[in-house]
């Protein structure tokens, strides 16, 4: 019996050793080998854990586990605010032209004179030359002419004026082919009624006078010759004679007449509302006479009296000075 009671005790210590099963590595996804339970990963040798690499340490992820980076701020920065003054428009100061005659007589450079004057300079405009748009009344025996004589006579307050005669004159007594005895505004648009001596056949006289004289300046002075109920076309056409000026590079100077031949001074109100809304220099010649018996018109209350022409003689001339010097063309007036 002893010997079979050992040989049992052999075959039970061998049913417990194979009950005992050793661990099996299973593969993972990422080709690292894992272990069923951390109690039975093997412990890495010094050497080993330098050449594993960083997917083998304990703290590397898989790419699919990698922390998520901080979300970027969709908040716009607020728009900086522009650095430098306050730009605030030039108010505008100027009389409506419902209240022409409270207009100045002498009137001062415009912006768009300016800029007219300007251009004229490039197509060869000469500065000591102006020129007259007119009927009767802008003709050199009656406007401006007698200071192409010895006839004229300046106080002791107003000798600076005598800078601006030697200045223009060459053209106190030229006569204009587009200021004639009976002409209104619509006139000088006519090639009819050109100089045949002088004008292109198909010039019209306005296109004439500027090729001839190529004036730095021109007086524009209409209405004498009126028709009733042709205000509208008064405006129209006179409108067109400075568009065509500014164009040109000459500086159009409106002029304001003395007779109120309509009734209701219709006239004078378009011919402010022009230069208001062009923004181009007024003569208010109708203020320059009011001080003179009847407003210095006639007993027919149409043409002026002699003294009321040497008035509206003498306040054109300081226009042109005054132009020339807000141009820089003279010197500043001297102080009186």
């Amino acid at each position: 019996m002893k010997p079979l009671s050992f040989l049992l005790a052999l075959f039970l210590l061998a049913l417990l050793a194979a009950c005992t099963a050793t661990p099996q590595a299973v593969p993972s996804a990422a080709g690292v080998t894992a272990f069923p339970s951390p109690s039975m990963e093997p412990s890495l040798t010094p050497q080993a854990s330098q050449t594993a690499g960083a997917q083998d340490s304990p703290t590397a992820l898989p790419e699919t586990q990698q922390p998520l980076p901080p979300p970027t701020s969709t908040t716009v920065p607020p728009t900086a605010t522009p650095v430098g003054p306050t730009l605030t428009p030039t108010p505008d100061t100027r009389l409506l032209p419902r209240y022409w005659r409270q207009w100045p007589i002498v009137p001062a450079l415009t912006g768009r004179a300016r800029t007219a004057f300007e251009l004229g300079q490039t197509l060869g405009a000469d500065t000591h030359v102006f020129t007259r748009i007119g009927d009767c009344q802008s003709v050199p025996d009656v406007f401006l002419g007698i200071y192409g004589t010895e006839r004229y006579y300046f106080s002791a307050n107003t000798m600076y004026l005598e800078q601006t005669v030697e200045w223009f004159r060459p053209s106190f007594l030229v006569e204009s082919v587009a200021a004639k005895d009976g002409f209104g505004v619509a006139s000088v648009f006519s090639p009819l009624l050109s100089d045949p001596e002088l004008c292109d056949g198909s010039e019209t006289p306005l296109e004439c006078e500027f090729r001839l004289r190529q004036p730095a300046f021109a007086f524009i002075a209409m209405g004498t010759n009126w028709v009733p109920n042709a205000s509208l076309s008064f405006e129209k056409y006179l409108r067109q004679i400075v568009t065509y000026s500014l164009e040109h590079g000459v500086v159009p100077i409106l002029v304001t007449k003395a007779d109120n031949i309509e009734q209701d001074y219709a006239l004078n109100e378009s011919i402010a509302r022009i230069a208001y809304e062009e923004d181009v220099p007024l003569y208010n010649a109708w203020l320059a006479v009011q001080y003179l018996p009847n407003h210095g018109l006639d007993e027919d209350n149409i043409y002026l009296i002699p003294d009321a022409w040497d008035a509206r003689n003498f306040s054109a001339l300081e226009t042109l000075d005054a132009l020339l010097r807000d141009l820089a063309l003279l010197e500043p007036r001297p102080a009186p």
